[in-house]
């Protein structure tokens, strides 16, 4: 599992793992501190904010260009962009000088901070889905906007991003001009739009008002393709080869910058 669901909406599990592991380390560092009277929560919060603003400035330094077409992206951590390994050398950083002026802290700091990083370890390994245990691209008919029936399987050939979404979703409306944007860009990836139990008036009127230009909008009006692909909420959004073996997923809104880091797996 990547997500759980809160109504029809999916929110990172990642996400509720590092509140829980943040929690469990100022749990352990307040146990084992008071016993040599040391309280090491204000420097376990600095290191959490300097961590995640690391490898968040990591993942921004990477995919610039991307994040300086929307600059004010930068700052909306939704998207999950995030380089963990930089956010643990930042926080190590953070921690030096603090335990350098006194010894006393290196204890208590250790064992918190060991407890919050395993407790998020092992909590990715437990609820994580690997992309090759997701289901290959499902051998469904669906309707086309003009009432033609298509087989998804059909866009075999090229590498395809599959995203499931609705027009009354808040996430899939934000996301859905970088979605747009790609399709024009990226040529030799086939960008296909599942829109889940809607009618075509609703959609075209949507597109209207968003002045969106789609192509490969399939109806799935009975929302065959969530179960298949087992889907938790939306927007979720599948990345497959060109033979359909599913290659790499994300769950909730995307950014032109995870899109692109998502991308690179394609290639």
């Amino acid at each position: 599992m990547v997500s759980f669901s809160i109504g029809p909406l999916a929110v990172s599990t990642a996400r509720l793992l590092v509140v829980m592991g943040f929690a469990l380390a100022l749990l352990v560092g307040w146990l084992v501190g008071r016993r040599s009277g040391r309280r090491v929560d204000s420097l376990l919060t600095g290191m959490a904010i300097s961590g995640l603003l690391g490898a968040r400035f990591a993942f921004v330094v990477v995919y610039l260009d991307d994040y300086l077409a929307s600059p004010l992206s930068i700052i909306d951590i939704r998207d999950g962009g995030f380089y963990p390994l930089a956010g643990l050398v930042f926080a190590l950083l953070w921690a030096i000088p603090h335990v350098w002026r006194d010894r006393a802290l290196l204890k208590p700091l250790t064992a918190a901070s060991f407890s919050g990083v395993a407790a998020w370890a092992l909590g990715m390994s437990l609820f994580s889905v690997a992309p090759e245990e997701h289901p290959p691209l499902p051998p469904i008919s669906l309707t086309t906007m003009d009432g033609s029936s298509i087989n998804l399987l059909d866009f075999r050939g090229k590498p395809m991003v599959v995203n499931l979404w609705a027009t009354w979703c808040i996430p899939c409306r934000r996301e859905m001009p970088v979605l747009a944007e790609a399709q024009q860009r990226e040529q030799d990836v086939h960008f296909i739009f599942l829109n889940q139990a809607e009618s075509p008036d609703a959609i075209e009127e949507y597109l209207l008002d968003e002045d969106l230009d789609l192509a490969n909008i399939l109806l799935d009006s009975a929302a065959v393709s969530s179960r298949l692909l087992l889907t938790r909420g939306l927007p979720a959004t599948y990345f497959f080869d060109a033979d359909g073996t599913p290659v790499e997923y994300h769950i909730g809104e995307l950014s032109r910058a995870t899109l692109s880091h998502k991308l690179r797996s394609l290639r």
